[in-house]
């Protein structure tokens, strides 16, 4: 009983500290800033945005593109895909364009707003507070041994280091490098600056005012080992909804100014500075060359010719894990695509879950939705679209 009221107290005063460090700016890199909250707008339920149609769309007043919505749907039948949770977000806008979902019981595109583990997405927030806590750069060396998809304490904490081999924080970050990703957090920064960067990226707090939204969680690591899952994602507490990690790349694209969704038209657009410019920086480099050259590029190799797709920038980050409820292996994509050339961009959040046997991952869909995206004419524009 006296562990875990030590356990408690600690977090709770940890929780405390980085609270009043979100609410006092002090200037220092990364920090986030004071904000007015935006007025609450009337909230979507879930259970309304179970079945989503053209009528419900214009009957409320949702930000759906119906076209995108529609293919996302029709594209899941086609793979027979047996779940998925999917949401694609206007970065700039905050208008959650597509939402969809299916499981055994059929389709809910619900399950858009429901939150899953996380697996390596929440390496975008340890790579968070190892360049703005740690002092870590893209160009970082870090030393690993073993496997990099494994993790063991002795490669986090070894006796001796046997063969170490050494690559720089951007190219762990693209092959997904669980063992140096672990260091960092256990080694490099320890709880509080992972907490710190997790809160400032919104976890624990609905990520949506106009629509029912579970919030993203994680745990609190009891143990160095624990902080090292924690920090690599290879663990099965931490939880995040496509719509959070949607909406976490748009502070990539936003000089770090992440966007509220919304699924109202009459939703007002709403950000909070949560990373320094040099920080979206950084990570935007790292999720281009997860495409180039790290854990998604194969999906995006086979169509970088497309000519809808040859002249965006696109950005990701991938996880995989197994889990329960249901069985299977969790597979994540969450990523940006970008036209320089229109300044038109979409962020994705897409979960994939296999059972035994797939025809279709969670990169490949998203690659399947940005070349049809991007192929149409862009002839709707939000008439509050754009930072206010």
């Amino acid at each position: 009983m006296k562990r875990y009221t030590a356990i408690f107290t600690r977090y709770a005063v940890v929780v405390l500290t980085m609270t009043a460090m979100l609410l006092i700016p002090t200037g220092r890199q990364g920090d986030a800033e004071v904000v007015t909250v935006p007025p609450r707008q009337p909230v979507v339920s879930r259970e309304a945005m179970k079945s989503i149609t053209p009528d419900l769309i214009e009957d409320i007043g949702l930000t759906i593109d119906w076209e995108l919505q529609d293919y996302i749907a029709s594209t899941a039948r086609r793979y027979r895909v047996g779940f998925a949770a999917v949401a694609i977000l206007d970065p700039f806008s905050g208008e959650i364009l597509a939402l969809y979902g299916k499981d055994s019981q059929g389709e809910d595109c619900g399950l858009g707003l429901d939150a899953y583990l996380a697996a390596s997405l929440f390496k975008v927030v340890t790579a968070t507070a190892a360049i703005d806590y740690g002092g870590m750069s893209v160009n970082s060396p870090c030393s690993y041994t073993g496997r990099a998809h494994t993790l063991y304490r002795s490669q986090i904490f070894p006796e001796r280091e046997r063969w170490p081999r050494t690559i720089t924080l951007a190219r762990a970050f693209a092959s997904s490098n669980n063992v140096v990703f672990g260091k960092i957090g256990a080694r490099e920064l320890g709880v509080e600056p992972l907490l710190l960067a997790a809160m400032r990226l919104g976890f624990w707090q609905s990520p949506m005012i106009d629509s029912e939204c579970a919030p993203s969680t994680l745990f609190f690591p009891e143990d160095d080992f624990h902080l090292a899952e924690l920090a690599c994602g290879f663990n099965r507490e931490t939880r995040v909804s496509p719509v959070h990690a949607a909406q976490m790349v748009s502070a990539v694209l936003n000089d770090g100014a992440m966007v509220t969704p919304r699924i109202l038209r009459n939703s007002g657009t709403a950000f909070q500075q949560v990373l320094s410019g040099e920080t979206a920086d950084d990570l935007y480099l790292m999720m281009r060359q997860t495409v180039k050259s790290g854990t998604v590029s194969g999906a995006f190799r086979r169509v970088r010719n497309d000519r809808a797709i040859r002249g965006l920038s696109i950005g990701a980050k991938s996880g995989t894990i197994k889990g329960t409820s249901p069985d299977g292996k969790r597979n994540w994509f969450m990523g940006f695509a970008e036209d320089p050339a229109t300044g038109k961009a979409i962020a994705i959040g897409c979960l994939v879950i296999h059972n035994g046997y797939y025809r279709i991952q969670a990169d490949d869909l998203a690659s399947k939705i940005i070349r049809f995206h991007f192929s149409r004419p862009f002839t709707v524009a939000s008439a509050d679209a754009g930072k206010t």
